[in-house]
Protein backbone atom coordinates (compact mmCIF):
# COMPACT_ATOMS: atom_id res chain seq x y z
CA UNK A 1 0.00 0.00 0.00
CA UNK A 2 1.16 3.80 -0.18
CA UNK A 3 0.65 4.34 3.93
CA UNK A 4 3.66 5.47 5.55
CA UNK A 5 2.35 6.26 9.52
CA UNK A 6 -0.62 6.21 11.74
CA UNK A 7 -0.92 9.17 13.78
CA UNK A 8 -3.30 8.99 17.10
CA UNK A 9 -4.85 11.81 18.79
CA UNK A 10 -6.08 11.80 22.88
CA UNK A 11 -9.23 13.64 22.52
CA UNK A 12 -10.96 14.35 26.06
CA UNK A 13 -13.07 11.37 25.63
CA UNK A 14 -10.01 8.56 24.56
CA UNK A 15 -7.88 8.00 21.64
CA UNK A 16 -8.45 8.75 18.04
CA UNK A 17 -6.27 6.89 15.80
CA UNK A 18 -6.42 8.85 12.11
CA UNK A 19 -5.93 7.11 9.02
CA UNK A 20 -2.16 6.36 7.72
CA UNK A 21 -1.50 8.82 4.91
CA UNK A 22 -0.80 8.44 1.62
CA UNK A 23 3.06 9.02 0.03
CA UNK A 24 1.33 9.10 -3.96
CA UNK A 25 -2.02 9.17 -4.75
CA UNK A 26 -3.84 6.50 -6.21
CA UNK A 27 -4.35 5.72 -10.07
CA UNK A 28 -7.14 3.70 -11.12
CA UNK A 29 -7.30 2.70 -14.71
CA UNK A 30 -9.99 0.19 -16.11
CA UNK A 31 -7.88 -0.58 -19.05
CA UNK A 32 -4.36 0.49 -20.71
CA UNK A 33 -6.55 2.52 -23.15
CA UNK A 34 -8.87 4.17 -21.00
CA UNK A 35 -8.09 7.71 -18.80
CA UNK A 36 -6.27 8.38 -15.70
CA UNK A 37 -8.69 8.39 -12.77
CA UNK A 38 -7.85 10.90 -9.44
CA UNK A 39 -9.51 12.33 -6.42
CA UNK A 40 -10.02 15.79 -6.03
CA UNK A 41 -7.65 15.37 -2.90
CA UNK A 42 -5.20 13.79 -4.36
CA UNK A 43 -5.13 16.50 -7.60
CA UNK A 44 -5.10 19.03 -4.37
CA UNK A 45 -2.73 18.28 -2.92
CA UNK A 46 -0.21 16.70 -5.48
CA UNK A 47 -1.12 19.02 -8.46
CA UNK A 48 2.39 19.33 -10.30
CA UNK A 49 3.08 15.42 -10.55
CA UNK A 50 -0.40 14.70 -11.40
CA UNK A 51 0.26 17.09 -14.41
CA UNK A 52 3.65 15.37 -15.05
CA UNK A 53 2.06 12.44 -15.19
CA UNK A 54 -0.91 13.66 -17.98
CA UNK A 55 1.64 15.03 -19.85
CA UNK A 56 3.80 12.39 -19.93
CA UNK A 57 1.17 9.85 -20.97
CA UNK A 58 -0.75 11.88 -23.45
CA UNK A 59 -4.11 10.38 -22.04
CA UNK A 60 -7.13 12.19 -20.15
CA UNK A 61 -7.48 12.03 -16.56
CA UNK A 62 -10.84 11.95 -15.23
CA UNK A 63 -11.07 13.58 -11.34
CA UNK A 64 -13.87 12.37 -9.20
CA UNK A 65 -15.32 13.90 -5.77
CA UNK A 66 -16.88 10.92 -3.55
CA UNK A 67 -16.55 8.51 -6.55
CA UNK A 68 -18.80 10.54 -8.97
CA UNK A 69 -16.93 12.18 -11.73
CA UNK A 70 -16.60 16.17 -11.73
CA UNK A 71 -13.81 17.18 -14.37
CA UNK A 72 -11.86 15.54 -17.19
CA UNK A 73 -8.45 17.02 -18.06
CA UNK A 74 -6.94 16.72 -21.13
CA UNK A 75 -3.09 16.96 -22.09
CA UNK A 76 -2.80 19.52 -25.53
CA UNK A 77 -0.35 18.65 -28.40
CA UNK A 78 2.35 20.77 -28.42
CA UNK A 79 1.79 24.06 -29.94
CA UNK A 80 -2.03 23.46 -29.80
CA UNK A 81 -2.61 26.34 -27.44
CA UNK A 82 -0.59 28.61 -29.58
CA UNK A 83 -2.24 28.05 -32.78
CA UNK A 84 -5.33 28.26 -31.50
CA UNK A 85 -5.19 31.88 -29.98
CA UNK A 86 -3.17 32.70 -33.04
CA UNK A 87 -6.06 31.29 -35.08
CA UNK A 88 -8.64 33.36 -32.67
CA UNK A 89 -6.91 36.56 -33.05
CA UNK A 90 -6.61 36.54 -36.97
CA UNK A 91 -10.45 36.04 -37.06
CA UNK A 92 -10.99 38.89 -34.86
CA UNK A 93 -8.77 41.34 -36.92
CA UNK A 94 -10.39 39.60 -40.23
CA UNK A 95 -13.91 40.64 -38.15
CA UNK A 96 -12.91 44.64 -37.32
CA UNK A 97 -10.70 45.14 -40.30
Amino acid sequence: MYYSCTIAIIFTRGWYAMPPTRTEPPVVQDSDDGPLVYTLRDLNQQTARIMAEIEKTGKPAVVTKRGRSVAIITPLAPGEVESRILAEMAREIAQKG
